[in-house]
């Protein structure tokens, strides 16, 4: 299951040059991610209510081709991994104007209480992801 969004690239998204500063996907892709899960009925901010946050202790992001201000841009978000205390997604950028891509990235997120120590990912929660990441899987 992909979940999409898009961001439209304004001038406080971009470099000097009028390129988006690279670490802005960063923030897009928190912002798919949030919204990956909240397709999904998933509320991070009550689960942080609840003492669980899913905190990023890896991302790699692959820059292709600049996006420039004014662009708008989709940004597909996608499981790839469910562990008991972890999981990971990868992100692919597109400029929806001529379809170009333009990076790739991943993240993979901890499950922790409230003192940052790893704990289960809420067993609903997981179920859920496992089925979406076994359904993905036997589509491919």
């Amino acid at each position: 299951m992909k979940h999409t969004i898009n961001i439209k690239i304004y001038y406080e998204d971009t470099d000097a040059g009028g390129v988006v500063y690279y670490a802005n996907y960063l923030k897009y892709f928190e912002r798919a991610r949030t919204e990956f899960f909240e397709s999904l009925g998933i509320k991070i901010s009550q689960l942080a209510k609840e003492g669980i946050k899913f905190v990023v202790v890896k991302t790699e992001v692959d820059y292709i081709n600049p996006a420039r201000l004014g662009d708008m841009l989709k940004i597909e978000t996608e499981i790839f991994e469910v562990g008991k205390a972890s999981l990971s997604l990868k992100y692919k950028v597109i400029r929806k104007e001529d379809k170009k891509h333009i990076v790739s990235g991943m993240t993979k997120l901890a499950c922790v209480n409230n003192d940052l120590k790893p704990v289960r990912i809420p067993d609903v929660i997981y179920s859920n992801l496992k089925q979406i990441l076994e359904t993905k899987t036997q589509s491919d």
